[in-house]
Order: C-alpha cells, then sequence, then structure tokens
C-alpha cells in the first residue's frame, strides 16, 4: 500500500517514507526525515531538521517537531547529529511543539505516548512508554519522565527534574524536584499526597504489595525500609540515583 500525500504538503530534503502513511494539506517537512508506517498526520504540521518516527502514529493539525531547541539568551543552537525520536502508536495533539536536542543527541518521546494540545516538550527531554501530558503541560529542556507517568493539566516542570514511573502530577502543579516512582503529587508547592494505585493496577502488581505502597506512602517523611515489594525497591533505587527527590508528605496542616 502506497502514501496518501495531499498535493499541497512540501516535502524537502532527504524524506524517507515507508507506506501506508496519510500527509494531510500544507503539511511541510524540511531536512532529514525518516516516518515509518500507518502514520497519519493532520493539516498544516511542521517538521524540521533530523527527525525519526516509527509506526501507526497519529499527528494532528498545527503540530511543529523538530525545530531547534529554544536557549534564551545563550543563542539558539541544533546538534549537528541531533534528532527527535517518536516511536510508535503515539499521539500528538493540536499545537503540540518537540524540539531538539541540545546537549544531547535525541529528545524523545517512546510508545504510546499521549501529548494532548498545546503540551511542550523542550530540548533534550524523554518521555517514557505509556506516559501522558495533559493539555497545556509545559516541560523544561532535559526533564526526563519514565514510563507510565501522568502529568495533569497546566502542569510546569523545572528544566533537569526526573520523574520516576507511573508517577501522578496533579493539574497546575510547579514541579522543581525529581519525584518519586508511584507518587501522586499535587499542590503549589508540590507535596506528596498519596500513593498512584491507578498506575500500580496497569501494571498488575499484586495487591498486598500495592497496600504496603499506600502505607509507606502515608509516613510523613519517606525513608528507609525494606522490603522484597517490587515497587518499593524501584523506589529505593531511584533515591540513590536521586537522593534530592521530593520526599516531604502533604499533612493535614498543609
Amino acid at each position: 500500500m502506497g502514501n496518501t500525500i495531499h498535493p499541497t504538503a512540501i516535502l524537502e530534503g532527504n524524506i524517507e517514507l515507508g507506506t501506508g502513511n496519510k500527509i494531510g494539506p500544507y503539511v511541510v517537512m524540511r531536512g532529514n526525515i525518516r516516518i515509518g508506517d500507518n502514520n497519519v498526520i493532520g493539516s498544516a504540521a511542521q517538521f524540521k531538521n533530523n527527525l525519526s518516527i516509527g509506526n501507526e502514529n497519529r499527528i494532528y493539525s498545527g503540530a511543529s517537531i523538530g525545530a531547534v531547541g529554544e536557549m534564551g539568551l545563550k543563542g539558539d543552537r541544533l546538534v549537528e547529529e541531533g534528532k527527535v525520536v517518536i516511536g510508535n502508536q503515539v499521539t500528538i495533539r493540536e499545537f503540540v511543539c518537540i524540539h531538539s536536542p541540545v546537549y544531547t543527541l535525541e529528545t524523545a518521546i517512546q510508545d504510546q505516548v499521549y501529548l494532548m494540545n498545546k503540551s511542550y516538550v523542550a530540548h533534550d527531554c524523554v518521555i517514557g512508554q505509556g506516559s501522558v501530558l495533559s493539555a497545556g503541560v509545559l516541560l523544561g529542556g532535559r526533564v526526563v519522565l519514565e514510563e507510565g507517568v501522568t502529568i495533569g493539566m497546566g502542569t510546569t516542570v523545572h528544566q533537569r527534574c526526573h520523574i520516576g514511573a507511573y508517577a501522578m502530577i496533579g493539574m497546575q502543579t510547579p514541579v522543581n524536584r525529581d519525584i518519586l516512582p508511584f507518587a501522586t503529587v499535587a499542590g503549589s508547592p508540590a507535596r506528596i499526597i498519596g500513593f498512584n494505585r491507578i498506575g500500580a493496577e496497569r501494571n498488575a502488581y499484586e495487591e498486598s504489595w500495592m497496600q504496603e505502597m499506600e502505607a509507606f506512602f502515608k509516613k510523613d517523611v519517606l525513608m528507609g525500609g525494606s522490603s522484597d515489594n517490587p515497587m518499593m525497591l524501584l523506589l529505593h533505587q531511584f533515591l540513590l540515583t536521586h537522593p534530592e527527590a521530593l520526599v516531604r508528605v502533604r499533612s493535614a496542616v498543609d
């Protein structure tokens, strides 16, 4: 099966297409761009510089992918070999902006990620498999989301923050610290308000393990302890590599 390309679309440079792609009106592709199979690209989407897109993705109208990373007074710049890499079965809604890397070789969007409208992924970010950015979420440069993270509407995440697997961030929460796996975080300033049971259930963890995690996240300060619970082991490993992570739980008087 061939590709369907609207006659108003502009494809310039080294463009490599698989099969079964549908490219809408006024789409612009300029650069070194590889696109896999069975992708649907909406009208007026923009693709620039170095870009690799997998299979079965849905990219909606007005999305902008691959522009030079914003650096302000430092001066915008593009890594010659750097690129934006998008996996498979990713949904990128209207007016999402994803920038090219500045410090590393990739800005990466892994499989089955959902980016809602007007969300922003800055240079050098990594968005883990199955993560969701709600409408208007803003990620600063070099932010890392591990798999299964959910971020609520209007949330801002400071540059270089690392958010652990299956964490959930409430809407309009300013995040300026690393966030533990499986934590539910909300408020301004951000506070841990509990265990993200929904995220754990999606990963089919045992009920006894989830009950242990719920008890753990009710502590005032999350420290110490040992367990063969794989979620707890993941959390402890995260603290070893991110010792400045947010560990204070919101109390009843906060």
